[in-house]
């Protein structure tokens, strides 16, 4: 069977690698700098749940020809990283000890070992980076953090009924590695036809474990504690992304956040109108509109 064609042409090559840690081999792809372009720092990218490289690939080709390099990985229990009967296998000492080994192997890498990174992540990737910035290990290394449709509360429309929500953590304790169907509605993702297809195609179950599900959803909900929210370093600038048409995060969610972010802290949140889960996959000008406002922020900092 022919693979799907990826629906952007991309300027840029990357670089794909597997790199080994903790009896796996991860999956990582970077996004150069072109040769022709002045370098202006490193992105390392969190990505959402069940999602992979190539759906990044016009977001971060065309990022890396504003001067950013792009680091992504495969996480525990997804994609190339995980196949067959890894899928869905982590937790959540494992996806910040992941985190922490590869932040760690890029810092140990910079020519310049004063530079800082930046950090940024969508949907389960957006609240785990946006948990880093609260109590991540090498969190006063980054630079600036920028997030899309963060999983903080599920939109009503995806949220799973009560029962199931109240029984999760009893599931988790008895059968952690059980595993079941997301059932997430693919029309929720984006409102691009071209892109819709291409997921629809290469994702046929979005499928994960009950301990994955019940960490990623009580990483979101620890992000509207004020306790632990007043804990967001007030050295590292967010700026947080939400499509106001998203089904799969709800953006009152992500407001509610907002409000408990300290003062000391630099933030900017954007509302994206029309504009459904992938903020980063929608129609063109959306996604013109969504880089332009990342490249902005990251220059700035």
């Amino acid at each position: 069977m022919p693979e799907t064609e990826i629906p952007y042409k991309a300027i840029g090559s990357p670089i794909v690698e597997l790199v080994p840690y903790d009896n796996l081999n991860f999956k990582t792809v970077t996004w150069k700098v072109p040769a022709n372009v002045t370098r202006k720092g490193t992105i390392v990218y969190v990505h959402g749940f069940f999602e992979h490289s190539s759906i990044y690939t016009e977001f971060f080709d065309r990022l890396s020809q504003h001067g950013y390099e792009i680091f992504f990985f495969d996480q525990r229990g997804a994609g190339a990283t995980s196949p067959g009967k890894l899928v869905g296998k982590t937790d959540e000492f494992h996806t910040f000890d992941d985190l922490d080994f590869m932040l760690l192997r890029i810092l140990a890498a910079r020519e310049n070992k004063a530079e800082k990174i930046f950090l940024a992540g969508h949907s389960m990737g957006g609240g785990i980076v946006l948990n880093y910035a609260i109590h991540g290990k090498y969190r006063d290394d980054i630079r600036g953090a920028f997030v899309l449709g963060p999983l903080v509360e599920l939109h009503p429309k995806t949220r799973p009924n009560v029962v199931v929500m109240k029984l999760q953590p009893l599931i988790n304790a008895i059968a952690p590695g059980l595993k079941v169907d997301s059932k997430l509605n693919y029309d929720y993702i984006t409102s691009n036809e071209r892109w819709r297809n291409y997921i629809r195609a290469t994702d046929k179950k979005l499928i994960g474990t009950i301990r994955q599900f019940n960490d990623m959803f009580n990483r979101g909900w620890k992000l509207l504690e004020p306790a632990h929210v007043r804990q967001f370093s007030p050295s590292i600038p967010l700026l947080v992304f939400h499509g106001k048409d998203d089904n799969i995060n709800h953006i009152e969610g992500t407001e509610k956040f907002l409000k408990l972010l300290p003062s000391s802290v630099e933030s900017e949140f954007v509302a994206v109108p029309e504009a459904r889960h992938s903020v980063f996959l929608e129609k063109d000008e959306i996604v013109s509109t969504v880089i332009d406002k990342v490249v902005e922020f990251l220059d700035k900092h």
